[in-house]
């Protein structure tokens, strides 16, 4: 994936085999940084240097199922509530995350979509300290977040270096939500998917 060609030397995941004038290339456990176009050049006495035309090594990895998360403002009164959807591990990095929700009483499902194909950024510390395994999380970046409409993150974890992707869905203010209101999170359109994942949240009273 570099801007130019970088010779393969032998590692510990890298192996060039050579047999009967045959060179192989093994990669053991290979990883999405692994991604890129692979040449082989012969070097003949007398004679320029010989290229072929490459291979093209794609990794896919799917994303994770995703996860909702309620963020509650310090003020939960008059503060604005937050959904955060999170998905993590995919590679490439390109994916379509979705919100919806749906109300029992109206029975109304209103898309609301949000293309996610965002770079990865720089990272923001260690997400491993914040994730938990019940439903609310509180993150205190967010809370000066002004923008009412969903929108979309990419960090890297500092420990893990793995990239996830999260969506944060604002909700209405606290006195004017319904109970019995369904707000789901979807993630699709990963060339490694075959099917959408998604997640629910329903705001009790």
């Amino acid at each position: 994936m570099k801007s130019e060609k970088q010779l393969i030397r032998n590692s510990s995941r890298q192996n060039i085999l050579m047999k009967n004038q045959t060179s192989s290339l093994v990669i053991a456990e290979v990883a999405p940084q692994d991604s890129g176009w692979y040449y082989c050049e012969v070097n003949v006495l007398q004679k320029d240097p010989e290229w072929g035309n490459g291979t093209e090594l794609v990794i896919l990895a799917p994303p994770s199922a995703p996860q909702i998360y309620l963020q509650i403002p310090p003020d939960p009164l008059a503060g604005q509530w937050a959904l955060l959807c999170l998905t993590g591990g995919f590679h490439p990095r390109e994916l379509t995350l979705t919100w919806t929700h749906q109300s029992t009483a109206t029975n109304i499902d209103r898309p609301s979509v949000t293309n996610c194909t965002l770079p990865a950024v720089t990272s923001h510390g260690n997400l491993s300290e914040h994730w938990t395994d019940g439903a609310l999380l509180s993150l205190d970046w967010l809370v000066n977040l002004t923008v009412s409409q969903p929108k979309c993150f990419q960090v890297i974890d500092n420990h893990s270096q793995e990239a996830y992707l999260f969506s944060v869905f604002f909700l209405p203010l606290k006195q004017s939500l319904d109970a019995g209101v369904t707000y789901t999170c979807g993630v699709q359109d990963h060339p490694a998917m075959s099917t959408a994942l998604t997640a629910s949240f329903t705001w009790g009273k």
